[in-house]
């Protein structure tokens, strides 16, 4: 199943992991339409993150997409004390926005990179995991470095073994999907939403669910995923907020 879809803001080309079963709200469900850019109108900047205008095949305006990236205000807060304040982002035109998008990505790939490079050494993620989450660590120098040294000496760090667990990205699909369907559906329970999704996607069902479909999702869902790095929780609830 393809994950994610990129964003077309010009030259500029931003990749967004989220399942397809969360972004085909963009395209009207039909996911495979996600495997080619989408193209952005206009981009500005909010105190939670980015908000991009996209266009359809036309190139009309269609959707607001909002994108609020974990630690995004603590990038605020990083450019503030070098002299950025907030207000002068929030006022910034789509050209400004794209040059703090750059730079956000940027710094997020660095900090990651250093937060996967922890686990790593710790048996708690592979290189290969880290690569699945977000290919882009690879590209700051520090990480690139500790991959280079790890497969010329060939310690190449393997997860302890009890300290993972192995991701799934068809239940990732079916948890994302049963977030959007609480989301946009007023007065709807998680537990009918989790029924909901895997009545539409009975394909991500794994076969062990077999006799409670819905009901193994309720329970990965808040005993793993809402606590996870692919959380949708707060999306999830900004429905009652």
């Amino acid at each position: 199943m393809a994950k994610g879809f990129t964003l077309r803001l010009g030259e500029l080309l931003i990749t967004l992991g989220m399942p397809s079963t969360l972004a085909s709200q963009l395209t009207d469900g039909d996911e495979a339409r996600l495997k080619k850019p989408i193209d952005a109108l206009e981009v500005s900047i909010t105190a939670e993150g980015f908000l991009f205008v996209t266009a359809d095949d036309l190139g009309n305006p269609k959707l607001e997409l909002k994108y609020e990236p974990a630690h995004f205000d603590r990038f605020l807060s990083e450019l503030s004390t070098a002299s950025i304040p907030r207000e002068a982002i929030f006022r910034l035109d789509t050209a400004g926005a794209s040059t703090i998008l750059r730079l956000f990505y940027s710094w997020l790939n660095t900090k990651q990179a250093a937060v996967f490079e922890e686990d790593i050494r710790a048996g708690k993620m592979t290189f290969e995991e880290a690569r699945d989450i977000r290919k882009e660590v690879f590209d700051v120098p520090s990480f690139a470095r500790f991959f280079q040294d790890s497969w010329l000496t060939g310690d190449m760090p393997k997860g302890k073994k009890g300290k993972r667990r192995s991701y799934s990205e068809n239940i990732e699909a079916l948890y994302a999907l049963a977030c959007r369907i609480y989301h946009e559906t007023p007065r709807m329970s998680f537990e009918e939403a989790c029924y909901s999704a895997t009545e539409q996607r009975p394909d991500l069902v794994p076969p062990s669910w077999s006799k409670d479909p819905d009901g193994n999702l309720k329970r990965e869902a808040t005993r793993y995923w809402d606590k996870s790095r692919y959380s949708q929780k707060n999306y999830r609830e900004r429905r009652d907020s």
